[in-house]
């Protein structure tokens, strides 16, 4: 059976990278002796697969994968053998059977949300940070992005569904942003925000935390919220 489930990561391990995450879900699935299904070759690992790989750096509640069981087992159970066996700062949720038809969770990947709070090195108001915010949303956001060819500019805008700013307290400037997420990549929120502390004259730390993961699906996966 395939079975899908949520994976948490909180701020004690947001630096772990997406492959010592993998290694850790290997190694919590051993301890379980959960009945894994193994790839052939001449190097067999777990079938698993995530929906989008989460950036280093970012915590979150919703990092849905699937993992391929050579026996049928009740996500009750799974959830409860799994996180008996994970290290702190990690949890599975919400486990269930993958529905029947489904070829692989990543291509059915559409969106995800984000909660940023950023320190800024400066004092801002609500008023100064969401007129900027409007501004930068009104047009093309061009930055440079890291990918396979190289350093390019590329334009942000048509990645970002909705964003707001949900408000300031001291120098901490809190947002929610929605973005696409699909196989092929997504919304990075980092250049986002670093594209809005252009336009505010400001520089600062950021917390990205993505909060929910939507998908086109019409089983039991979250999808993309209409309001």
């Amino acid at each position: 059976m395939r079975m899908l489930a949520v994976y948490h990561k909180g701020e004690t391990v947001r630096f772990v990278s997406h492959l010592d995450v993998q290694r850790t879900l290997h190694r919590a699935f051993r301890r379980a002796k959960m009945p894994l299904a193994y790839s052939a070759g001449f190097n067999p690992h777990p079938e698993l697969s995530f929906a989008s790989a989460l950036p280093t750096g970012a915590s979150s509640d919703c990092e849905w994968f699937e993992v391929e069981l050579t026996e049928d087992m009740a996500p009750e159970q799974f959830l409860r053998a799994v996180n008996a066996a994970l290290p702190g700062g990690f949890f599975l949720s919400d486990a269930q059977p993958m529905p029947e038809g489904v070829k692989t969770l990543s291509a059915l990947t559409r969106a995800a949300e984000y909660r940023i709070t950023a320190l800024l090195d400066r004092p801002v108001t609500q008023q100064q940070a969401e007129e900027a915010l409007s501004a930068l949303l009104s047009g093309e956001i061009v930055v440079n992005k890291r990918t396979k060819s190289g350093v390019r500019p590329v334009d942000i805008r048509p990645q970002i569904m909705r964003a707001s700013v949900e408000g300031i307290e001291g120098h901490a400037l809190s947002l929610r942003v929605l973005g696409k997420l699909q196989a092929d990549g997504g919304l990075r929120a980092e250049l986002l925000m670093g594209a809005l502390f252009d336009r505010l004259d400001a520089s600062g730390s950021l917390r990205i935390h993505r909060s929910a993961m939507y998908f086109a699906s019409d089983g039991s996966l979250p999808r993309i919220p209409l309001d």
